[in-house]
């Protein structure tokens, strides 16, 4: 049943954007889920680092890749394991260079990205948006970057943010949540920190769920950048 029930969303997604948007178009609803205040803040983050490029799992209809490629003006690696998606966003996205598309399980992707030294020892901006299905890669993303890359800052959507419930974020059963619970033991082996937004939930340009996320990078002075957008809140992990 939720197997036809995805086939049926991926139909619907698909027909609609052919109708209203069959190539992308840069605007300031596209991305991100259309959400200003998240906009505002990885524009922040842009003017903090030295980043060489983006890396993106989870491409879907391409709207947050586009997106990611004309506001950095940096080449974007993104994946999609669901081969309708991946073709859905290759047609939307031909017209637009530097953007490079892999029909790929993310953690594959990532580790494929790692064995090119001119990637992995640069700094790389990462958005996490691959953990739609019931075997969530999420842990094991993190896991891949943070033993290969030195320099990095990750955004993972659909995010539950400690302290403002107006925000959504996936649950993959009662007892499995996208929260720092998840991700807990692999923060502290590889010494991360994480930052939320301090925008309200309720001032979001999207209502009325706007979808939760958490920054993560290296727990030493490479945050100190991060501690200084105000738009950003450290969060101490017990």
């Amino acid at each position: 049943m939720k197997k036809i029930k995805n086939r049926l969303t991926d139909l619907e997604t698909a027909v609609s954007v052919l109708v209203n948007s069959p190539t992308f178009q840069p605007g300031e609803g596209g991305g991100f889920n259309g959400l200003a205040g998240r906009k505002r803040i990885f524009e922040e983050v842009l003017k903090k680092y030295r980043f060489s490029c983006i890396i993106e799992t989870g491409t879907h209809n391409g709207e947050t890749t586009g997106y990611l490629s004309v506001r950095s003006k940096l080449p974007v690696y993104s994946s999609e394991i669901n081969k309708n998606m991946y073709l859905l966003a290759r047609m939307r996205l031909k017209n637009i260079s530097g953007i490079y598309l892999y029909h790929s399980d993310s953690r594959a992707f990532i580790k494929e990205l790692s064995n090119n030294p001119e990637i992995v020892q640069s700094e790389v901006f990462f958005y996490l948006d691959a953990h739609w299905g019931n075997d969530c890669p999420l842990v094991e993303e993190i896991e891949q970057i943070a033993s290969r890359w030195e320099k990095f800052v990750i955004i993972v959507d659909d995010f539950q943010v400690p302290g403002d419930d107006g925000y959504g974020y996936d649950r993959y059963s009662a007892f499995r949540k996208m929260n720092i619970s998840l991700i807990r033991s692999t923060m502290k082996k590889h010494k991360l920190c994480a930052f939320f937004p301090t925008i309200p939930s309720a001032e979001e340009s999207v209502q009325p769920k706007p979808r939760g996320f958490v920054l993560l990078t290296r727990d030493h002075e490479y945050a100190d950048s991060l501690e200084t957008i105000s738009l950003l809140r450290r969060h101490k992990v017990k």
